[in-house]
């Protein structure tokens, strides 16, 4: 690839983030797509440049490529020299261009710039309310799966040159190392990329989605249309949350986190949890229904359950929240209570 192409994928990404022209980005478009289109052999080169992104995860800084492509250059030297046979040419900011380029739409009936030559078949698999369930991946990577959440992911995942998995729901990860096929896992408004780790996604729809790493690192993005965000790079102990009202993604350090995956064993820690989604946590772990007779909006629980019984939970929020309740096969019936 030219400098003039270097210039034009980079050009296409600070105008998408800058620019209020339609016009302009819609022509810069179109000249990509021609350039891909024109070339099969650039098919090869462009899943060859989402690996390199995968070592990078690093986007080109404002415009600064009108200046120099000597720091762009500079970032390759970093990649495993195994990756640079074929792209060795390729600088780690143009492999960033790339993906940017690879997920938009042309207009008109053209199809996106990724072709997908087969058809891929996708298997699904799901934890039933009250059940938690282990899966294991085609590629050895293993999965547990909390109540009420799926998996989706290809049939040929062991042979992709990158693993993706689609959650719903909850899971915890842990992810054989393949540093040659990077494992994505898209949840919710957020995508996760890892290399070989275990961590926590929590991806409830209607929730802010969660991730939180125990062991090696991931690097969590904003997907929005196919369109991913600068990473957030987290390492053990820490994780990020994705907050609906700014949309933004939020890092943190936490003190332990195995705490995130308590769950496989029953265990529920509340810490100031609104109680909205306390009932929608016990819903989802004893396959029940709750039914209130008033809102509980402003009210939270700070509690810690082993793997107990409903009835010992129950008892614990009819003595902090001075309610009555009772238990009809799968629905729990409450009335009354209030806030401490």
């Amino acid at each position: 690839m030219d400098q003039e192409i270097w210039k034009l994928v980079l050009e296409y990404l600070a105008v998408k983030e800058n620019s209020r022209s339609n016009a302009e980005i819609k022509l810069l478009e179109e000249r990509l797509n021609d350039w891909i289109a024109n070339d099969p052999d650039r098919r090869e080169q462009l899943e060859e440049a989402l690996s390199l992104w995968q070592h990078t995860a690093q986007m080109p800084e404002d415009e600064s490529w009108r200046e120099s492509f000597q720091g762009i250059k500079k970032q390759i030297e970093q990649v495993p020299k195994r990756k640079l046979k074929i792209l060795k040419w390729w600088p780690a900011a143009t492999a960033a261009a790339i993906i940017g380029a690879l997920v938009f739409f042309v207009a008109g009936d053209k199809k996106p710039l990724t072709v997908v030559q087969n058809q891929i078949v996708w298997i699904t698999k799901t934890a039933a309310p009250g059940k938690i369930v282990n899966v294991i991946l085609p590629d050895s990577s293993e999965i547990w799966l909390n109540s009420s959440s799926s998996i989706s992911f290809p049939e040929n995942l062991k042979h992709a040159d990158i693993r993706n998995v689609k959650l719903n729901g909850e899971a915890f990860f842990k992810v054989k190392r393949d540093p040659a096929h990077p494992f994505i896992v898209k949840s919710g408004k957020i995508q996760t990329r890892v290399l070989g780790t275990s961590f926590n996604i929590r991806a409830w729809k209607g929730y802010g989605a969660e991730v939180t790493v125990l062991t090696g690192k991931v690097a969590v993005s904003k997907d929005s249309a196919g369109i991913q965000s600068a990473a957030v790079h987290l390492l053990p102990n820490q994780k990020v949350i994705y907050n609906i009202k700014s949309t933004q993604l939020m890092s943190e350090n936490v003190d332990d986190a195995k705490a995130s995956i308590n769950w496989r064993t029953g265990k529920m820690n509340f810490d100031s949890t609104p109680m909205e989604d306390v009932f929608q946590i016990i819903s989802r772990k004893y396959a029940v229904k709750i039914v209130t007779d008033q809102s509980f909006k402003n009210c939270e629980l700070t509690a810690k359950f082993d793997n107990v019984e409903i009835s010992e939970v129950m008892k614990t929020i009819s003595l902090t929240f001075d309610i009555h309740y009772t238990i009809n096969k799968q629905i729990i019936y409450i009335k009354g209570g209030k806030c401490n």
